[in-house]
């Protein structure tokens, strides 16, 4: 499955900006931990971060840059501002699919996904917004989404607090919905976990009775005396006990 993910404004465009901070940046750092995370499971594009695709849809640029063609699903990232201005409640997540799309199960997972991580969940929408229109009119399914409210103090908080866990949760969500059934890839730390614990429960076994002999012989010359039968042998071992079968190490 292909999944073209667009960060929302930028060049030159900050979109909402409140406290420091501005959405362009944040919707492109997003984008970039949320392609890392579905890393092996689905095949992800991203739109040049250097351009604003909706610039791009004014001067007629998008389609060839974009080249929505290419993919089975468009997500389009961005964040909430209040025309209220801020009242320190929770806004949180929202999402939108045009007015003729028939497949609503990316903009629903992705929502219910971030409403598991505490956002409140104020549903897909419906709205024929610009990038996410001419996505549409190209026969793909689009979703824009709005992580949560950039000027709620409240919702970046809890943003900043758990954005390692929104970025996976987006990638799940997303590669759920595409029809992704394989298993999530492990991670290096994980596999030296397993790997360490398999190692230590395979030194913890006690010798067969068939070897007695064989390792009375072993411990009584000094060949190997360390007890861990179970364990696999490396290189460096192996030279270490034929040196002491040499007598060299004794």
């Amino acid at each position: 499955m292909n999944l073209l993910l667009i960060a929302g404004h930028g060049a030159g465009d900050p979109g909402a900006v409140w406290n420091g901070r501005r959405e362009a940046d944040e919707t492109r750092r997003l984008a970039a931990d949320v392609q890392q995370a579905l890393s092996g499971r689905c095949t992800v594009g991203r739109y040049p971060e250097a351009r604003n695709a909706y610039s791009d849809y004014q001067t007629g640029s998008l389609n060839q840059t974009a080249q929505f063609s290419q993919y089975d699903a468009v997500l389009e990232l961005h964040f909430n501002a209040s025309a209220a201005g801020t009242d320190g409640n929770l806004k949180g997540v929202e999402a939108y699919v045009t007015t003729t799309e028939t497949d609503t199960a990316l903009a629903s997972a992705v929502c219910s996904a971030l409403e598991s991580l505490g956002f409140p969940n104020r549903g897909v929408k419906r709205k024929n917004w610009a990038v996410i229109s001419a996505a549409r009119r190209q026969g793909v399914p689009a979703v824009l989404l709005e992580v949560c409210f950039l000027d709620d103090g409240d919702d970046m908080a809890l943003y900043d607090r758990r954005y390692n866990e929104v970025a996976a949760a987006l990638a799940d969500a997303a590669a759920n919905a595409l029809g992704w059934k394989g298993e999530k890839p492990m991670t290096y730390e994980e596999f030296v976990s397993m790997q360490e614990r398999y190692e230590q429960e395979r030194a913890a076994r006690l010798p067969g009775a068939w070897s007695a002999q064989a390792r009375t012989w072993c411990e009584t010359g000094g060949v190997l005396n360390d007890g861990r039968y179970g364990s696999h042998v490396t290189r460096e071992e192996l030279a270490q006990a034929l040196y002491n079968l040499a007598g060299k190490g004794r």
